[in-house]
């Protein structure tokens, strides 16, 4: 599992078509507990980085 922050992905919406819904879920659930940080599991924070980063940098 990883921790992320949760302002940084959910408060992005132009990062909602990279985010797993599982990782989406486990987003919005910390934020309307008032939580900083979500855990969500390591493989699906993977691509979602990697997807927006492809995304971000075409090309590289």
């Amino acid at each position: 599992m990883v921790e992320i922050n949760v302002d940084m992905f959910y408060s992005n919406r132009a990062y909602y078509p990279f985010i797993p819904g599982s990782v989406f879920q486990a987003l919005e659930d910390a934020y309307l507990a008032g939580k900083e940080t979500a855990l969500v599991p390591e493989d699906e924070y993977n691509v979602m980085m990697f997807n927006i980063n492809a995304s971000l940098c075409p090309g590289q």
